[in-house]
């Protein structure tokens, strides 16, 4: 999938393509920098490594949103059972687009993409996790049709960290 989005005069082609465990590295070195000093330094993202997260492309998939040459942000997703442990499900993961190209629907873009692959594995939704410090995507992620569900069992848990928001959408 390359999903070319609709350029203007004032970006260059936007587009976004699946990543690869081969990818791993570019994603997770994106991830660093999306995510430094826009989250708590305790976040499980500055643990990650190249390694780590090509493991979790291989187990999911992944994103790369790029603008002409260069990447500019992406998201990723595992398997998990669903609600109840029953169903297959997806949990998305580290979505996050560059601060100077927030704002313009790019991160609802990656998610679509990765709900696209989730649609494409006959999975039944996605659930996902709000860190506490980041109230305001609760009602971003309500708007693509999650509803808080306060039984979302991470894969990754931080236990230095608040218990983070659970949301989900079915499919």
């Amino acid at each position: 999938m390359s999903t070319s989005l609709t350029p203007s005069s004032m970006n260059p082609l936007i587009a976004i393509r699946r990543a690869t465990p081969s990818d791993g590295f570019l994603v997770e070195a994106l991830t660093r920098r999306i995510w430094t000093g826009r989250v708590s330094a305790e976040s499980t993202v500055f643990s990650e490594t190249p390694e780590t997260v090509a493991a979790q492309i291989a187990k999911g998939g992944a994103v790369i949103l790029e603008a002409g040459a260069g990447p500019i942000g992406s998201g990723r997703w595992v398997g998990v059972p669903g609600p109840g442990g029953q169903g297959r499900w997806m949990e998305i993961k580290r979505i996050g687009v560059l601060p100077e190209f927030t704002g313009r629907g790019f991160g609802a873009r990656i998610l679509e993409a990765l709900e696209e692959m989730g649609r494409e594995q006959a999975l039944a939704g996605a659930q996902l996790a709000i860190r506490t410090d980041q109230p305001r995507l609760i009602d971003f992620y309500a708007g693509l049709g999650y509803v808080l569900a306060g039984d979302v069992e991470l894969t990754t848990p931080n236990p230095r960290s608040p218990p983070p928001i659970g949301m989900r959408k079915w499919f």
